[in-house]
């Protein structure tokens, strides 16, 4: 269904590009998420011991049969501008509308506004070929819209302070966190090879300008880094979204001076 606030502005025209991310099925996922328990419980001889990008490809990267149906299946519809991840699980192409409705049978694609915002998505369910099914765990870029947040109006407080000040709530900050799992201005990566990392979803993105602006207003009582230093994938330009740039800040106000 389409939230409210988006405004219906009719189908595409069957040449308009389309963005579309086609999640391959993985392997492995049954022994990572063990890896995962073991590297995180400090009773684990594994303790400690975190996998790389490339271990990680290792484990989970889709059987040769599945790169092969699938990239198979998309060139045979003439889909040659594809992006895979370092993982090999996400395909990330570009296509002409018209295609991409004979690729995914059932799908139309329509155009969507809000005020200066505009995407386009599909009202109807999509369907893959039967011998797809198994190759395949969902296209991403076909019916979910971006999250919405509401942001509390300014303009009764200023008529009304009571109001105001009933409102005004800093909630939880990055002080707060701390404080509450005991950690101290010492409790701070202080090693060149620490790292950790955080994924981006729907659309989002996090704004280094924010990180930093960020940190200069919470971060002042411990040790940090105002910037990321690497960043794996696309990072649209101009598109901060709130989930996040929250995100990405406040990992990094946590497990702090660690990129």
């Amino acid at each position: 269904s389409v939230p409210p606030g988006w405004a219906h502005a009719g189908r595409v025209d069957p040449g308009h590009p389309v963005q579309l991310t086609f999640a391959l099925r993985q392997r492995g996922t049954v022994h990572l998420a063990r890896l995962l328990e073991a590297v995180s419980d400090p009773r684990s001889p594994q303790y400690g011991q975190y996998l790389s990008l490339e271990q990680v490809k290792d484990l989970v990267q889709p059987s040769p049969a599945t790169l092969m149906t699938v990239l198979k299946w998309l060139q045979g519809h003439g889909v040659q501008d594809c992006r895979s991840v370092t993982t090999l699980d996400f395909l990330e192409c570009y296509l002409p509308a018209s295609v991409a409705e004979r690729l995914l049978p059932g799908a139309e694609f329509h155009r969507y506004v809000q005020g200066q915002r505009s995407l386009v998505r599909s009202p109807l369910p999509y369907t893959v070929p039967a011998e797809l099914a198994e190759h395949l765990d969902f296209v991403g870029g076909m019916h979910r819209f971006p999250t919405e947040h509401k942001a509390v109006s300014r303009a009764g407080t200023r008529k009304n302070p009571e109001l105001a000040r009933a409102l005004f709530h800093l909630g939880v900050t990055p002080a707060v966190l701390r404080q509450r799992y005991n950690m101290t201005a010492g409790d701070v990566g202080l090693l060149p090879n620490n790292s950790q990392a955080c994924a981006q979803f729907l659309e989002q993105y996090f704004h280094q300008a924010d990180l930093a602006e960020f940190m200069q207003l919470f971060g002042s009582g411990f040790a940090h880094r105002t910037q990321v230093d690497r960043v794996v994938g696309h990072q649209g330009r101009g598109k901060a979204g709130l989930e996040a740039s929250l995100d990405v800040e406040y990992i990094m106000s946590t497990g702090a001076n660690v990129s």
